[in-house]
């Protein structure tokens, strides 16, 4: 059966079709331009997504709750609809992460109205680490056998309430705003448990299954292709890497920090394949351990990708990589050794003066270009913390004779913060 989706427009257009990293200052405007684009990835996703699906009849109302998990095993979107003589009710949840509550929730109802007219009402709230920071509303009346769409109607932008007084009402009221979204992973929960999912397009499909495991985190916007750990060995005994204090959705994370065989590879979880190595070895299919991080940047259209590995005062490994159709592997290239390079060069110091690199990456363009800002901070001592320097650079990625390699186009001071 083909699931109905609500759709409402307005939300890409608002956003200006910008990723996440075309961001301003503001850090707010940072997490609601990521929400946004997080939504139409996750739209992008949902065909390559596992499915969950529940109804229950209660009353004369059927409310039907909908759970999608992509080919990393992450919990990705969460809706509830509701329809009855009173009419219908839809919420969706939205999160690259649902833990960090940094959520998207639409609100949409259909209320029937006098004359056989539809009342809609629609609300988008944006959620940063469980605070509400923007809350955007839209109301109208459609008359019979008119579209339901809602894109003509205007936003008027709710201001977020402030902190009561009462610290024993604030506390009650950010306690509600937090069961409130933590929500989306008891419903997930609960249908994972109920039964098998409606839809699961990687459940008949092996490939090279055996020798990997998708790192969460890490899968590209279309839901195609992942980042994963596996070994040089050919033989894996996977039950002896699981971690045994940490699960995802109740499967199992797996650690293999003190072996030396470790590498990533590229996958394309819609037939199981291995692409090729990254170049990079992380250690675990947990996006992060403390502060060490497996951080993946990919390109809107999911050919060029960057992956990080990132720790608290200088990071591990950088590499990007770029996807040609077929799919295959282009190629990857060592970005780390080329920033330190031509940082260094820039910088006038040597490699022991700059204390090592904290990378973020900031963009990965379709055509190769990468967006990012490059600092180093003192790690002990009277000035620990400092940052010695804070830089802008932009690289490309380009396909030679040689393999995938990157080319430094520009370097340019930050204030240091």
């Amino acid at each position: 059966m083909k699931t109905r989706r609500w759709f409402w427009s307005g939300l890409v257009i608002a956003a200006g079709m910008l990723s996440p990293s075309a961001r301003p200052a503001p850090v707010q405007d940072q997490d609601i331009k990521a929400l946004i684009w997080r939504y139409t990835e996750t739209e992008a996703q949902l065909e390559r997504s596992i499915h969950y699906v529940q109804n229950e009849n209660a009353g004369g109302v059927t409310t039907t709750r909908h759970a999608w998990v992509n080919g990393a095993g992450d919990l990705i979107k969460v809706a509830v609809e509701s329809s009855g003589p009173s009419g219908r009710e839809l919420t969706e949840w939205v999160s690259e992460d649902f833990d960090s509550y940094t959520t998207f929730v639409l609100t949409r109802k259909e209320t029937p109205a006098a004359g056989g007219e539809t009342q809609i009402d629609e609300s988008r709230r944006y959620f940063v680490g469980g605070n509400l920071v923007r809350e955007l509303r839209k109301s109208g009346r459609f008359k019979p056998g008119e579209s339901l769409d809602t894109v003509k109607l205007p936003n008027v932008t709710v201001e977020p309430a402030k902190p009561l007084k009462d610290e024993h009402a604030e506390e009650e009221r950010r306690r509600a705003a937090n069961e409130f979204l933590s929500r989306p992973e008891k419903i997930a929960e609960e249908l994972q448990e109920a039964g098998p999912p409606q839809s699961d397009p990687f459940a008949k499909v092996k490939g090279d299954s055996e020798k990997f495991r998708v790192i969460h985190g890490s899968v590209s916007p279309d839901g195609r292709y992942a980042i994963a750990l596996g070994f040089s060995d050919p033989e894996i005994n996977w039950d002896g890497f699981i971690d045994k204090e940490y699960q995802v959705a109740g499967k199992p994370t797996y650690y293999a920090e003190d072996e030396e065989n470790v590498k990533n590879y590229v996958v394309d979880l819609t037939t199981q394949t291995i692409l090729g190595e990254t170049g990079c070895n992380y250690f675990g299919t947990r996006k992060r351990y403390n502060h060490r991080e497996c951080i993946l940047t990919w390109s809107p259209d999911s050919t060029n990708f960057v992956q990080l590995w990132a720790d608290k005062w200088a990071d591990t490994a950088c590499v990007a990589g770029q996807i040609a159709p077929g799919p295959k592997l282009v190629g990857v290239t060592d970005l780390r050794k080329l920033l330190d390079a031509k940082n260094h060069a820039f910088l006038k110091k040597h490699a022991d003066e700059t204390q090592g690199l904290s990378i973020h990456v900031e963009q990965v363009g379709k055509d190769g270009r990468i967006e990012l800002e490059v600092s180093a901070s003192i790690r002990s001592g009277e000035r620990k913390g400092e940052m010695l320097f804070n830089l802008a650079e932009s690289v490309q990625l380009r396909k030679t004779a040689k393999g995938l390699q990157a080319e430094m186009l520009n370097i340019r001071r930050l204030p240091n913060e």
